[in-house]
């Protein structure tokens, strides 16, 4: 199968996405307007200094040339406002989009405008792959056909992330450096909790546009000596903190299915995190996680002790989201499923 991913290169999940269906002996060649690293082989689109909302449209006449040669089985475009508009634009089928998260349940919600994109893009698809029931609804909602609408988790490596020894103590954030994951909250309700147990120290791993100013905010608030931020890590570096980890804290205002959260439950660090749908469709409180408020400091304080006062309650939930991950979550055996949505599109009649 020949397939054409339209998607940014420089994220990883573009390259793990890829990995896998190179894998699987499929002829995959990628096209971005962001540079990514060289294994990736991604072919460069002109990214013309205009507003985002422009930018990819701008590209799609040499977009069109080069994919007209490579002449695909299946148009396989990421994130529903960008690339997904590309990919409709390019008047090509069939056309599986698939969106990410931010792209329908802020972006795609934000104002008429973002929703007619939405709209026209998920109108136009053949396949709209999503990895959350949350995520299927809000395609559905912003008008993709019921029967064309797939809710596959992508999943993640159980072979990478597996428990190791645990540190006491030891709470680790995974999450970028983004508004949408509220690090400040994370940073002032850990304080609180910090300044009343002495043997906690906080990992701060990612990176992002709110690096310089968390830093700061961590400074004024923290305990000296007992936080670090360590920037971002490549996959076995993750895996390796995460099976230290004692707690795993996200304070994610908005998610799908979050593949931090899942690296982490397979990992054997409990979830402290944000009481979102997203979220909720793998652990609720008090099974599996102590969840919390979004943006509110007293009440991730609080989910914290709670977390941190019961170790009996941890070891069961370690058991349960590890068993949870393997049913639902593995790598391997869920983007086997959607290679096989692929394939059925190829079969299917024009």
């Amino acid at each position: 199968m020949k397939i054409a991913t339209l998607s940014n290169a420089s994220v990883i999940h573009t390259w793990r996405w890829v990995e896998y269906f190179r894998s699987r002996g499929h002829d995959v060649r990628v096209w971005s307007l962001e540079s990514g690293p060289t294994e990736l082989a991604a072919c460069p689109l002109p990214a013309a200094p205009l507003p985002g909302f422009a930018r990819y449209p701008f590209a799609v006449p040499a977009l069109a040339r080069e994919v007209r040669d490579f002449a695909p089985d299946v148009v396989d475009a990421h994130f529903v406002p960008n690339y997904g508009l590309m990919g409709v634009l390019l008047g090509r089928h069939p056309l599986s989009v698939s969106a990410w998260g931010s792209d329908l349940l802020i972006a795609g919600r934000r104002g008429a405008l973002q929703r007619a994109r939405a709209r026209f893009v998920l109108a136009r698809a053949d396949l709209v792959i999503t990895d959350a029931d949350n995520l299927a609804r809000a395609a559905r909602d912003l008008g993709a056909r019921p029967d064309r609408v797939h809710a596959v988790p992508w999943g993640i490596r159980l072979d990478r992330f597996t428990p190791g020894t645990r540190r006491p103590g030891l709470l680790l954030s995974t999450r970028m450096h983004e508004p949408v994951y509220d690090l400040a909250t994370l940073i002032e309700g850990a304080a609180v909790v910090m300044g009343r147990r002495p043997e906690l120290e906080l990992v701060v791993a990612g990176d992002g546009s709110c690096r310089r100013e968390l830093e700061r905010l961590a400074t004024a608030k923290l305990p000296a000596g007992r936080f670090r931020f360590v920037g971002r890590l490549d996959p076995d570096a993750l895996a390796a903190w995460l099976a230290r980890a004692d707690l795993y804290l996200s304070t994610s205002l908005s998610d799908s299915t979050s593949l931090s959260l899942l690296e982490a439950m397979a990992s054997g660090a409990v979830p402290v995190v944000s009481d979102i749908e997203g979220n909720r469709e793998w652990v609720r409180e008090g099974d599996g996680a102590r969840l919390f408020a979004p943006g509110d400091t007293d009440s991730l304080s609080r989910a914290l002790e709670g977390a941190l006062s019961d170790a009996a309650w941890r070891d069961g939930a370690r058991a349960r989201n590890r068993l949870e991950v393997e049913t639902r979550g593995d790598w391997t055996r869920n983007m086997a499923g959607i290679e096989r949505l692929f394939l059925a599109l190829t079969e299917a009649p024009a």
